[in-house]
């Protein structure tokens, strides 16, 4: 169940370009989606990035919180994860994709979170949501497809993270003037 923005306490921004003329395409075809981005700010400071590409190309910055490593991590991974989580997508959340909603009274640290879905032919779909970190935050099935797409992405993201720790390291025990 879809539920309503106003229950939320979200208030719609508006979706529509000068002219009042709607840009968002029509719903897209789930085979043809090619990129999932997903992309978290928490007072203005990335907490979470996303992107997954088709062909197993992978961004990805932080955990989600608040107090998260903001180091970018850019390679390739299996193109079955993305399969994987693009089976994912339900239509209750593509019902979210044109909405960009905003809580009026948002509680604790100001929470801004945006998901978007591309197609093979470059069209994108987005939905945005700006909430309190002590506020109801996005619908569930919004939040959950976040979730999932956190869990998906972890196990790479965590084996970056020991390779650049590991790779610090090592640097470390090095003299300053040592390259290799």
């Amino acid at each position: 169940m879809v539920s309503h923005p106003s229950q939320n306490g979200l208030s719609p921004e508006s979706t529509k370009p000068a002219g009042g003329v709607d840009a968002t395409p029509p719903m897209p075809d789930l085979s043809s989606i090619s990129g999932i981005m997903v992309q978290l700010h928490i007072n203005g400071e990335t907490s979470l990035f996303i992107l997954l590409g088709a062909d197993g190309s992978i961004t990805r910055v932080g955990t989600g919180t608040s107090e998260t490593d903001r180091a970018m991590y850019i390679g390739k991974t299996d193109p079955a994860l993305f399969q994987r989580l693009r089976q994912q997508i339900m239509p209750e959340f593509l019902g979210w994709l044109g909405k960009h909603l905003q809580e009026s009274h948002p509680g604790g640290n100001i929470c801004e979170l945006m998901v978007g879905l591309r197609d093979s032919d470059g069209k994108e779909w987005t939905t945005a949501f700006r909430y309190g970190s002590e506020s109801y935050g996005p619908p569930p099935e919004v939040g959950q497809f976040v979730f999932m797409a956190l869990n998906a992405t972890n196990p790479w993201y965590e084996r970056q993270r020991a390779m650049g720790i590991s790779a610090a390291r090592q640097d470390r025990k090095r003299p300053w003037w040592r390259f290799w």
